[in-house]
């Protein structure tokens, strides 16, 4: 996801098990109008991001897909309908070699609860400044506690998990209209031989690039 002069790009990079290219696409700059804005408040985001991009790029995928992963909590907005779990992808974590804990199963992290009434929420790419390190190319959080606010998500109904020094969050429980409630754990279990075989951050930087170049020569 980025934004540009001309609108919010989306961008999305099918991976098979070892990390290849399987497909790509981009969306064309969206721009919410003046009317959008006012009337959309502070869901614009969540509607942009969530259910306008992620059901197009969802969409023109031929290939059935484990889950969708993505850095951008607005993403989480998607609705169940598109039939896959969205995973948020945080910061890389530290392996802990002498932890003793079995490696061959998730490394479940302390479940995240906010406070609070349910709570939604949502954030958009957002670029590093030029004060900022300039390698630093693609922005990911660090937990759901890190993650912004913005209506849509409520990140009670959702529970962090690591394999190796991939982290990310995943719903507690997923209603598909296809195959029905897909709870946490079948959820890792679709997920874990990407995380075991591919690093899950590294993608974004290839997805940034690519929709970078998509710009250039349309």
């Amino acid at each position: 996801m980025g934004n540009t002069s001309d609108g919010i790009i989306g961008g999305f990079l099918v991976l098979n098990l070892v990390g290849r290219p399987v497909e790509f696409h981009c969306t064309a700059p969206v721009r919410p109008n003046r009317a959008q804005e006012i009337l959309f408040g502070s869901t614009l985001e969540g509607f942009v991001c969530g259910e306008q991009i992620a059901t197009a790029l969802v969409g023109k995928t031929k290939l059935e897909l484990a889950a969708v992963l993505t850095n951008n909590p607005a993403m989480l907005t998607a609705p169940s309908s598109l039939g896959m779990p969205f995973a948020l992808v945080f910061q890389h974590g530290e392996r802990n070699e002498s932890s003793g804990e079995d490696e061959s199963e998730p490394n479940r992290l302390e479940d995240d609860v906010l406070d609070g009434e349910d709570s939604c929420s949502t954030h958009a790419y957002v670029a590093p400044t030029d004060e900022e390190d300039a390698n630093v190319k693609t922005r990911f959080y660090q937990s759901l506690d890190s993650s912004p606010f913005v209506p849509g998500v409520d990140y009670r109904r959702w529970r962090q998990t690591s394999i190796g020094v991939n982290r990310i969050a995943l719903p507690r429980g997923f209603q598909s209209d296809a195959t029905g409630k897909i709870s946490f754990d079948e959820c890792v279990t679709r997920i874990e031989p990407f995380f075991r075989s591919i690093d899950s951050v590294e993608p974004f930087e290839r997805i940034r690039l690519a929709v970078e170049e998509a710009q250039r020569v349309g």
